[in-house]
C-alpha cells in the first residue's frame, strides 16, 4: 500500500496494486499508530471492512461462507423498482445452493471511480458516488455515500451515510427484510460463541439473545459484545443517525443471533421516491474495547 493523504491526526493508505474494482482505502490514527478500518469496492458493491477496536480486534466479517453478500458494514436493498424494472441489490451472483431463490434480478452498485478523501483533525472522510444498475446494466438511481472514521476514547467510530437519488425516474424501495444499512458481526461476538446482544432504550439496557434484547424492538442503540467477566471484553454498537423517510431514530431493527444486524427502514413498509427526490439514511457503528453502558453509549450518540 502507499500513502494517499495525511493530516495532523489521520492518514489514508490505498492498495495501488489493486484494480479500480478492488481498491481498498485504509485509515490510520497517526497519534497512536492504530488502524481504524477500511473501505473498499468490488464489481458489485462497496463496503466497510475491516473495522477495529483500539486494541486491534475486528468486529465485523468480510462475509460468511453461506451468505457471501453480507459484507462488513454495507448498504443494500431488495427490491428496488423503477417502472416495470426490479433490481435486487441485496444478493450477489454466487448461488448458495442448486435452487437458491434469492439469486434473481441481481443488479450492481457501480462505483464511479475512487472515493474522494477529506482529512481533518477530527475525522477521516471518504466520499463515493455510485450508479445502482439493474441486471441489464441500465441505471435505476444514483447514490452518494460518505464513510467517516474517527478515534475516541476506547473506541473507533465509523459513520455510514447513504443518499439515494431518483435521478432518472420515480423509485420504489419495497417493503422487505432485505435493507437498508447494517453489518455482519464477527462470529466471536455472537450468542452461539458466548457473546450477548444488548438493546438500549431510554438509559435502560436489555441483554440476552437477539429476540430478547433488540429484534423488532425500539432501541436507541443495539450492540453485540462478549459476556461480562471476559478477560478481554469488546463489542460493536449501532445507532441510527438519519432516515429522511421517518422521524424515528429507534428502528426498525432486524437483529439476529447469527450476526445479521440491520437498521432496516423498509421493514414495515415501502419508501416511494419521486423523480428528483432523495432518501437519506445514516448509521453509526462503534467498535469498542470494554463493555457498553448507557452513559458510554450516550457519549457516542452526542458526537457531531
Amino acid at each position: 500500500m502507499s500513502e494517499l493523504e495525511a493530516s495532523a491526526r489521520y492518514r489514508v493508505w490505498v492498495n495501488t496494486k489493486a484494480g479500480l474494482g478492488s481498491a481498498a482505502h485504509m485509515v490510520q490514527d497517526t497519534e497512536t499508530g492504530q488502524w481504524l478500518g477500511g473501505f473498499g469496492t468490488s464489481y458489485y458493491r462497496s463496503w466497510v471492512y475491516p473495522l477495529y477496536t483500539p486494541s486491534g480486534l475486528t468486529v465485523v466479517r468480510e462475509f460468511p461462507f453461506d451468505h457471501p453478500f453480507h459484507n462488513g458494514v454495507f448498504v443494500a436493498q431488495n427490491p428496488a423498482r423503477v417502472g416495470e424494472r426490479t433490481g435486487n441489490f441485496w444478493a450477489l451472483p454466487i448461488p448458495r445452493s442448486a435452487d437458491d431463490h434469492i439469486q434473481t434480478a441481481i443488479g450492481r452498485v457501480d462505483a464511479q471511480g475512487y472515493p474522494r478523501v477529506e482529512l481533518s483533525a477530527s475525522c477521516a472522510s471518504l466520499f463515493l458516488e455510485s450508479v445502482w444498475r439493474d441486471e441489464n446494466g441500465e441505471p435505476m438511481f444514483d447514490e452518494q455515500r460518505a464513510i467517516i472514521f474517527r478515534s475516541v476514547e476506547g473506541a473507533t467510530v465509523c459513520d455510514v451515510h447513504s443518499g439515494k437519488h431518483a435521478t432518472y425516474a420515480d423509485v420504489e424501495f419495497g417493503k422487505t427484510k432485505f435493507g437498508s444499512i447494517g453489518m455482519r458481526v464477527d462470529e466471536r461476538l455472537l450468542p452461539g460463541a458466548g457473546g450477548i446482544v444488548v438493546g438500549g432504550l431510554d438509559g435502560t439496557l436489555r441483554r440476552g439473545s437477539a429476540d430478547e434484547a433488540a429484534n423488532f424492538m425500539e432501541c436507541d442503540f443495539v450492540a453485540y459484545e462478549t459476556v461480562e467477566g471476559t478477560a478481554r471484553p469488546y463489542g460493536v454498537c449501532m445507532m441510527i443517525l438519519a432516515n429522511s423517510a421517518s422521524e424515528s431514530r429507534r428502528g426498525p431493527w432486524f437483529i439476529r443471533d447469527y450476526g445479521m444486524a440491520m437498521f432496516n427502514a423498509t421493514q414495515d413498509g415501502p419508501i416511494h421516491l419521486p423523480q428528483g427526490g432523495c432518501w437519506a439514511a445514516g448509521l453509526r457503528v462503534v467498535a469498542y474495547d470494554g463493555v457498553i453502558t448507557a452513559e458510554r453509549a450516550a457519549t457516542w450518540t452526542a458526537l457531531g
